[in-house]
């Protein structure tokens, strides 16, 4: 199976641990869907999700993993995800114009919301993932333009600033 990761999940090492199969076929677009941070977390904040656009130039910049349809498991706990989360298939296009079928989390309607904003260091380590994956600039330009607010926890958000890399 090949999965389409975007935001937090486009740390294939990080991916790895949990699924030892899942290795990074490269960058690619999906297009005909835009980026955006409406996806309610317990925590009070949004996390990232991708919509449909109408507009066939838009798109969201993301990574290529594949792994092994044994070890799905591992990552897709449905009691978990299932609530919250639809895989969508979806169409994606690599820097050599190959099309891929893979596989994309979206956000269940019920899991949205339009006045959550993502915490600073959520924000954060979304751009630092981008930057690493090496997605195009003006995409991560338009990330780093989003709005967040800082994590009122303090002790949490010196916590997650502590991770990003």
């Amino acid at each position: 199976m090949i999965l389409f990761s975007f935001a937090g999940n486009m740390d294939v090492d990080k991916f790895a641990t949990i699924v030892p199969s899942a290795k990074k076929i490269g960058i690619a677009k999906l297009p005909g869907y835009n980026f955006i941070f409406n996806r309610t977390d317990d925590d009070q904040s949004s996390k990232a999700n991708i919509l449909h656009s109408d507009d066939p130039n838009d798109a969201v910049w993301g990574v290529l993993i594949k792994l092994d349809d044994k070890e799905w498991p591992n990552f897709y706990d449905t009691g978990t995800y299932s609530i919250d989360f639809k895989l969508e298939t979806v169409n994606c296009i690599d820097a050599n114009d190959k099309i891929y079928t893979a596989r994309a989390f979206v956000a269940e309607p019920h899991a949205v919301n339009t006045h959550l904003l993502p915490y600073d260091w959520y924000h954060k380590k979304v751009i630092r993932l981008a930057k690493n994956a090496v997605l195009p600039e003006d995409y991560i330009n338009k990330i780093c333009l989003m709005p967040f607010k800082v994590d009122p926890d303090d002790d949490r958000r010196q916590e997650e600033l502590r991770k990003i890399k």
